[in-house]
């Protein structure tokens, strides 16, 4: 009887390990990179665009571009990857401006700059 008992209990630790195996094959390790993150221009007006290569859902702090008023992001969420419209006003302020604004995932962040000169030459650093 111990037998038995011995190899039941045996093949269920190797069953419990070859699942174990099996189910780490369902989580996928989270990516996210923004390309380019960082964005130089001049005082004119443009619309640009950018690409979030992403496996997992990301969201951009909205409150961080809303609050500097010189800029337009769409859209600010995906569930994956997706390009990113970035609209950035004409710089009339006389200075140069930046911002840098944080990319999330669920256990991701990355770093958005954007950097726009007073003039008609890019932004310099």
């Amino acid at each position: 009887m111990k037998k038995v008992l011995l190899a039941l209990i045996a093949a269920a630790a190797v069953i419990a390990a070859v699942a174990g195996v099996n189910s780490c094959e369902k989580y996928i390790l989270p990516s996210m990179e923004i390309i380019p993150d960082t964005l130089a221009v001049n005082m004119s007006p443009q619309e640009l665009s950018l690409y979030i290569d992403s496996n997992v859902p990301w969201w951009i702090e909205t409150q961080d571009f809303r609050d500097a008023g010189w800029l337009m992001i769409e859209p600010f969420a995906a569930d994956t990857a997706a390009t990113v419209k970035v609209t950035v006003e004409e710089n009339v302020s006389g200075s140069r401006r930046s911002i840098v604004i944080p990319v999330h995932s669920q256990t991701l962040e990355k770093k958005l700059s954007i950097f726009q000169s007073a003039d008609e030459e890019p932004y310099k650093f």
